[in-house]
């Protein structure tokens, strides 16, 4: 029956044929009969079970609590093989074959093959880690900029004329030039010139600086080439400046990129900057869930997925808002997105989650046309309607800040479970078009509205213990019939918690992740409970995505089917469920819920 040892998981996987083999040569086969006990408190471990069939409790032999239920390629006893003995008991709760290997021998494995000692040796996020596939494409976003994917930069004076500038660029084949000009560092292209010369009629005499734009992008060299993507989507340009510290180094050209990067999503925020109109705008958003599916096949890690989708999202968003609004008001109002978009945290599109603020001085009904405009828009694009109806064609979700100032210290005042949901809503805001200046402004007064409001806070916080950790009382994976709902089981509670921690500690920063490090660095979370929150949280945005995927790209589903699961990625869910309930414990204690 070795045959059917199981190869394909985790921590498995990592072994080389000859240790596959030599675990084969080592291993037997036991038989357990329905209630007979396979390990008792106390016993010395001389071997390492792995179920091949039936179904393993482990419990507490005085206190008769039971730990957790394993079931088909689950290992015990593996603490044991570490301390030499065991401290439960292990019983077969049905008839049970397990394969046994031999301690000694999994000692040895441990020692010969690190990635296989990292599963066990590890904590959730080097577990998960170990798990994840390594492809190509992983492998090149995380490609640093260096000397080898970067042009040097020729850097000439403010003062050299067009003629000049242009033989330089012919004759060293170059697409840039750097200028210099009253200390400040300015990009000159190709097309620069040819504007200038044809366009403005410039004399072939003119000084370059006048052509120049000083609003100079720049990345460090050393970064991720990803990073300079971002930068290029989001400052729509084809072009960053490289530097090491203060020093110029080098051009890093977009062209550069759209011959490494293999998923196109580049030439996609080239498409939508340069769409014309809504329905161009539409075909190209058509096109991201096909985005993220090839960068999920690729193995890209989901945070940097949910950075580049962020980026794109808010391209869409500020195209249809040139659409849909009209050049003078775009100084007079700003649009935000809130909930998971607000956050970064949305892969496939969802319900719409967006507000306007307004300058004092404009009214609400002067821009609920085009806001109602705007929704059509989105709608368009593949964002359905939000059910709640958060959204800009509702007039309650558009104001001024004055009066949205006003409505927010009215929800923190009421402190019932009606503001606490309201609150929660806004509480991620996101700038996405117009006057980033109202956006920051808006955010500033809610946290300072928040400030030392301890009540509040706890009961915002008692939020996410409203559902239950789906973890059966043996400490195993719980799931109805129609499957296990993971935002409320296991993202929600961490978002929530998180949001109010942010809150409490002025944080401005929305992405959870981000909030998690940035609460870190102030000694709410130490870094190992921080790492696991993380890595939980990673996990069931992924296990999500993959099942959404494969349901046809439904973004709104929120069930997993646990069972489904292959068992490495139980065993992952099942300790990311431990995490968020240890997390919950953390929360009763730092706000002080359990006496509510």
């Amino acid at each position: 029956m070795q045959d059917q040892f199981n190869f394909d998981h985790p921590p498995f996987n990592t072994l080389t044929p000859d240790q596959r083999q030599d675990l084969l040569d080592q291993t037997d086969i036991a038989y357990f009969a329905k209630g007979e006990t396979l390990l008792e408190p106390g016993q010395l471990i001389d071997c390492l079970h792995i179920i091949l069939k039936g179904v393993v409790e482990e419990r507490h032999k005085e206190r008769g609590e039971v730990f957790a239920q394993y079931t088909t390629d689950d290992l015990f006893d593996i603490r044991g093989q570490f301390d030499g003995e065991c401290r439960h008991g292990y019983v077969a709760l049905e008839e049970t074959l397990c394969f046994v290997l031999p301690t000694q021998a999994f000692l040895t494995l441990m020692t010969e093959n690190p990635d296989f000692a990292a599963w066990f040796q590890h904590d959730l996020k080097g577990r998960q880690q170990t798990a994840a596939p390594r492809k190509n494409l992983s492998e090149f976003i995380l490609t640093r900029i260096d000397n080898s994917n970067i042009q040097p930069a020729m850097v000439i004076d403010g003062q050299t004329s067009i003629f000049q500038a242009t033989q330089l660029l012919k004759t060293h084949h170059l697409e840039s030039l750097i200028v210099t000009h009253d200390g400040s560092f300015g990009m000159l292209t190709g097309t620069d010139l040819l504007y200038g010369a044809v366009l403005d009629a410039l004399p072939a005499g003119e000084p370059v600086h006048v052509l120049a734009s000083f609003n100079l992008v720049a990345v460090q060299k050393g970064d991720f080439l990803f990073n300079a993507l971002m930068l290029m989507i989001q400052h729509k340009i084809e072009r960053v400046a490289v530097k090491e510290g203060e020093q110029l180094t080098g051009i890093l050209e977009m062209t550069q990129l759209l011959s490494q990067f293999s998923t196109h999503s580049q030439v996609l925020g080239l498409r939508i900057l340069r769409a014309e109109s809504i329905d161009e705008l539409a075909e190209a958003a058509a096109t991201l869930g096909m985005l993220v599916e090839n960068l999920h096949n690729n193995g890209v890690r989901l945070p940097f997925i949910m950075k580049l989708l962020a980026s794109l999202n808010g391209q869409l968003m500020r195209k249809a808002f040139e659409f849909a609004f009209p050049p003078e008001l775009h100084d007079r109002l700003a649009l935000m997105v809130l909930g998971s978009e607000g956050r970064g945290e949305q892969v496939l599109k969802t319900d719409q989650d967006n507000a306007l603020v307004l300058d004092n001085d404009l009214s609400p009904a002067e821009v609920m046309p085009y806001a109602e405009q705007f929704s059509r828009y989105l709608e368009r694009l593949g964002y359905p309607p939000c059910p709640g109806k958060v959204m800009v064609n509702n007039p309650d979700w558009v104001r001024s800040l004055d009066d949205w100032q006003h409505c927010l210290d009215g929800w923190v005042e009421r402190n019932t479970p009606e503001s606490h949901m309201q609150l929660a809503i806004i509480a991620d805001p996101h700038f996405i078009a117009g006057r980033e200046s109202l956006v920051r402004r808006f955010q500033k007064h809610l946290l300072e509205a928040v400030k030392g409001r301890e009540l509040l806070l706890s009961e915002f916080a008692g939020q996410a213990l409203r559902f239950h950790t789906p973890l059966t009382f043996f400490g195993d994976i719980k799931q109805s019939d129609k499957g296990l709902d993971i935002k409320r089981g296991g993202i929600f509670p961490v978002v929530q918690g998180v949001r109010a921690l942010a809150l409490e500690q002025g944080v401005t920063e929305t992405n959870t992740l981000e909030r998690i490090r940035l609460l870190t660095d102030q000694r709410i979370f130490e870094p190992e409970q921080a790492d696991n929150l993380s890595a939980a949280l990673t996990l069931f945005w992924q296990l999500r995505l993959e099942q959404q995927l494969a349901k046809g790209g439904d973004g709104l589903s929120q069930q997993l089917d646990a069972a489904s699961l292959p068992r490495h990625q139980r065993d992952l869910l099942r300790h990311a469920l431990h995490v968020v309930k240890k997390f919950k414990q953390k929360l009763e204690v730092h706000f002080q819920i359990r006496g509510l």
